[in-house]
């Protein structure tokens, strides 16, 4: 028997192809549940904004994280993470340095010299816009298809005549 590129060896099913689309139906699930699932993590994890801090509530969390800081001189700062100790605020920033261990740098301001004091909070109305808007192109998406299988003319699925 010679074999041949391209070519099959025997008249055989192709059990491994029907096979392989089972398991990726199986395993794939609705492209809308897809598209939402994605939606809803884009939009929380993108919709942020910075928030000023209100000058009484510093000291309340013992530690705040992404924050902005601008003297009264007009320096901007930001921190990845900052605390307040006594009279003192101390902001920390991570070092881009080669090798496996963090390196942070620290930066001492007396709470005397701060202007603003901004920290980054998740903005529940933009979150909540964009999320409805996705799903709003998700129902209209599904209704499109809906209609379009609705206007397509029956078949009997196959494609091939029958067999007499």
């Amino acid at each position: 028997m010679l074999i041949g590129i391209g070519r099959p060896t025997a008249r055989l099913p192709d059990r491994g192809r029907n096979h392989t689309i089972a398991i990726h139906r199986r395993f794939a699930g609705p492209r809308g549940a897809r598209l939402v699932w994605c939606a809803l993590w884009l939009a929380g994890s993108g919709c942020t904004s910075l928030r000023e801090i209100p000058r009484g509530e510093y000291g309340v969390q013992a530690e705040r994280r992404d924050v902005r800081l601008v003297t009264r001189e007009g320096l901007k700062y930001e921190f990845d993470s900052m605390r307040i100790e006594g009279d003192t605020l101390i902001g920390f920033r991570r070092r881009d340095v080669e090798g496996s261990i963090e390196e942070y740098g620290s930066v001492h301001v007396a709470l005397d010299d701060v202007g603003v004091l901004e920290a980054r909070r998740v903005d529940w109305l933009r979150t909540g816009l964009i999320g409805a808007g996705a799903a709003a192109v998700v129902v209209a998406a599904g209704v499109i298809r809906n209609r379009r299988n609705d206007q397509a003319p029956e078949t009997s699925g196959g494609g091939k005549p029958p067999i007499p």
